[in-house]
């Protein structure tokens, strides 16, 4: 991800996390801390980009593939299974995730450090 990308990011990242804003909430915060199980709808992969319409392709360990979008507040999500680790293609992340969810802001996020 390019820095101009993390500081828009950074720069959506100040509104508040309102359960009613839906899908244009926090951007660049941890989905997953609230999407990753409880009362929230549970996501396997979340972040946040900057800007509208980005693609996110993925690719998990069993060779799924699909693309998600980002909205108009730069966050994608989805719940789909999914076999870990995946590849997340955006930005040629060098690694694959190996975790058993994909928080991206973790590290792509207002909290993170990683381009």
């Amino acid at each position: 991800m390019t820095r101009a990308c993390m500081l828009a990011a950074l720069l959506l990242s100040t509104t508040a996390c309102i359960p009613e804003e839906g899908p244009m909430m926090e951007p660049g915060s941890n989905c997953l801390e609230c999407h990753g199980g409880g009362e929230a709808p549970r996501w396997t992969v979340a972040g946040t980009l900057g800007g509208q319409g980005i693609a996110v392709p993925i690719r998990d360990a069993a060779g799924k593939s699909f693309t998600l979008h980002t909205n108009q507040a730069g966050n994608f999500w989805t719940a789909e299974p999914l076999a870990f680790p995946i590849r997340v293609l955006v930005a040629e992340m060098p690694s694959p995730v190996t975790a058993q969810q994909a928080n991206c802001n973790t590290c792509h996020g207002s909290g993170g450090g990683a381009d």
